[in-house]
């Protein structure tokens, strides 16, 4: 018989996340994709942003019950895997849950698709996937790629 597992009410990034006085969540802006510029930067030094993002993940106990570890890896494109979270809660059973809200700063090293995945005492409930992408630079005044 299978382990059983919290129900995913949510795992998604945002650029925030608005937690009211009676507990309401609401997630600002959910993205699966960020663009960069290089504009701005100092050259020569081969420098990339940083790109600032909030984590929202919630669960639901559903059959749960007593203290289990929740882990958030990250996978970078190249098959690089890291640990960015860990941290042990405790599930009281039924529609109690748990709501986890942290805030990132993902690198712009790799482009590609960075999948990020949650688990659950070691078991994968569920990944999603970010994609960072460099954006076109813009010309500079005085310049043109047109041939004159």
């Amino acid at each position: 018989m299978e382990k059983p597992r919290p129900f995913l009410t949510a795992a998604l990034l945002c650029e925030r996340v608005l937690q009211e006085k009676d507990g309401t969540l609401t997630a600002v802006r959910i993205v699966d994709k960020m663009g960069y510029s290089l504009q701005g930067l100092p050259e020569g030094l081969n420098l990339k942003p940083s790109l600032p993002v909030a984590c929202l993940i919630s669960l639901k106990s559903g059959p749960v019950s007593g203290t289990h570890k929740i882990k958030l890896f990250v996978e970078r494109p190249n098959g690089e895997r890291k640990e960015v979270f860990t941290r042990d809660f405790e599930f009281l059973g039924n529609e109690l849950g748990q709501n986890i809200i942290m805030n990132l700063v993902i690198g712009a090293e790799q482009e590609g698709v960075h999948w990020f995945e949650l688990a659950f005492d070691e078991e994968v409930l569920t990944r999603f996937p970010f994609t960072i992408e460099r954006l076109q630079e813009e010309e500079s005044p005085g310049q043109s790629s047109e041939s004159r």
